[in-house]
Parts: structure tokens; sequence; C-alpha cells
């Protein structure tokens, strides 16, 4: 069911998301509203599930961590049996995220791991128990991505922000106490300094000199929320593009396409698949095809092809895998 949010709801929900650590006050004096207000909606915004969660956001890269994706096209699977391989995935300790979409595929899966064995570990057991419901399937690599934030909620005609949470592997060292935060803060970006202090059993001044040091260390390198869209009237979209003929010019023309586009939060390279995924939040499919039909006027000169997958569902939400 859609919520019946006005514009000032939306401000704090894009304000939560380019930092979700800072403070009511900073919040009210960027939307025009009171602490007390701004304290009242979040909470109406948590409580109505509209804000499902606030993480830390990090750089795998940093952790050593490779991210997989795998989208499976299954065949001959009844809902149950589906729902036995949802279930499946879902348990696994170093898969973040699952999902049923439409298009090409049936479902899909983001993995985090150290290392391709833990991946290929999963991907062997997958088949051993269910190749005979899986028509096709695809494994790719993420390379790079950008997250873009939501200007579509403060009704912004483009966007002027975006932070790279993906970088090159180079793993950097922190200590099993960094590691605990940083556990802490992706299920909750919010989590009290005080709260940490005590499930940690060291001081405060000490969490706060960790925070920094993994923040200045690039290793978490923001806060946001998760927000279900459904609520607010919009649907999740992946599109994925082969591009020829590319140029480092047209490269970054394409790019800074993606990144002044309100509707389109996420680009991603990736290795194994198409070269290029897109996340975008929209109304309905017909604002997706003017964001397509505007691309592809734009770069027919580079766009090859390119599908669409719509993610009606999400089973499984993390932004760190059990696993680590």
């Amino acid at each position: 069911m859609v919520e019946n949010l006005d514009l000032k709801d939306k401000k704090i929900l894009y304000e939560l998301d380019i930092n979700a650590r800072q403070s009511y006050g900073s919040i009210a004096k960027k939307v025009g509203l009171s602490k007390n207000a701004v304290i009242y909606r979040t909470e109406q915004l948590t409580k109505s599930q509209v804000i499902k969660s606030s993480r830390a956001i990090i750089d795998f890269g940093k952790l050593g961590l490779i991210q997989f994706r795998i989208y499976l096209d299954l065949k001959n699977a009844s809902p149950k049996k589906e729902e036995e391989i949802i279930n499946f995935l879902c348990a696994k300790r170093i898969v973040t995220h699952v999902a049923s979409v439409d298009g090409a595929y049936n479902l899909s899966a983001t993995l985090i791991t150290k290392n391709i064995a833990e991946m290929h570990e999963l991907w062997d057991e997958l088949f051993e128990k269910y190749v005979n419901y899986i028509e096709k399937r695809l494994l790719t690599i993420l390379t790079r991505n950008y997250y873009y934030y939501r200007p579509y909620l403060k009704e912004a005609k483009e966007n002027n922000f975006e932070r790279q949470i993906t970088t090159p592997i180079k793993p950097v060292e922190i200590s099993s106490t960094d590691l605990e935060i940083l556990k802490l803060l992706a299920k909750n970006a919010r989590t009290p300094i005080v709260d940490i202090s005590e499930k940690l059993k060291i001081t405060p001044k000490t969490v706060i000199a960790h925070i920094k040091t993994l923040e200045k260390k690039k290793i978490i390198i923001g806060y946001g929320v998760n927000i279900d869209l459904s609520k607010l009237g919009y649907e999740m979209f992946r599109v994925s593009f082969i591009l020829y003929r590319l140029t480092k010019e047209k490269l970054e023309e394409f790019q800074r396409y993606m990144m002044s586009h309100p509707n389109i939060i996420y680009d991603e390279e990736v290795v194994g698949g198409d070269d290029y995924e897109i996340e975008a939040h929209v109304k309905n499919i017909s604002e997706l095809r003017k964001i397509i039909e505007d691309l592809k006027s734009k770069f027919v000169d580079i766009i090859q092809d390119y599908k669409i997958l719509h993610v009606y569902k999400e089973h499984k939400d993390l932004t760190l895998p059990e696993k680590i």
C-alpha cells in the first residue's frame, strides 16, 4: 500500500539517505522543520516500514571482498520448488541479497566472498541440487559501482551527488574491534555510540576513534537507509547494456548521464555478463521506457543491446555477509 507522504517526509528520507547518522537538528535545518517534527516524522516513517532499516555503506574492496551476482532462469519449477531455491540462497551466509525478478531471469542473488573458492562451493552445491530446474544462468563480478542517492525523493530534476561504493580490491588492515563496529553499523547506522560501547565493552571515546578511523580509511564511505519503494509508489528495475565501439570519452559521457538522471540510483560495471548495469526507481514501466528511449537517442552509436529486469520482491537484503 502506498503511504500518503508529503514533500517534507520525502526530503527527510533524502537527507537520511545522504547521511543516516546526521543529527535530527541538522536534518531539521535542511528541510525547514523543527527538530521535534523531524523526530516525529522519522518515527512514523519507521513505524509504517517506509524506512526498513539504516546501514553503513561499506567499500568491500577495502575489506578484500569480491562481489558476485547470480541470475537464474528457472524451468519446470513449481512455486514450492522456486521457494525452496530461494530459501537455499537466503540461508547461505555469503549471500547478501536475493530477489525475484521478471524478464530474462527469475531470480537474482548477490554474493560477497573473500575468494573465488567460496563462490565456487556455493555454485557447485546449487547445481548439484537444482540443475534440473535451471534453464539459464549468469554469473557476473561487480568491478565498479556508483550510488547516486535518490534525488527523485525531493522532486529534483537532476542529481549532483555520487558515491563510489565499490573500488578495486586493495585490503586495508583493520582490527577485530573495527570489524565488530562495522557489523553493528551495517545493521543499524544510527546505533548510538553508548550502545556500541556497552556491546563491545569498550569506552565511548574508543568507539568514536574507531569509527573515525574507518571513515578516514574510506572503509565506511557513508550511511544510508533502506526504503520500501512500494510504499512510495515506485518500482525497481535493472537494465543491463551491451556496449560497442566504445571510447573513453563516450563512456564518460554515458556515465555522466547516469549520474545526473534523478531516477537512476546505481550504475555498475561488470565482468562476465553485459558491460554495464543500472538500477532505476520509477513509478511504472512507461517511465522506464522514456529513460531507455532517451538513452538510445543520445547513445545510439554505443548501445548495441539491452535487457530489462523488474525486481518485484526482495527476500534477503543485507549490507555485510554473515560470513566475513
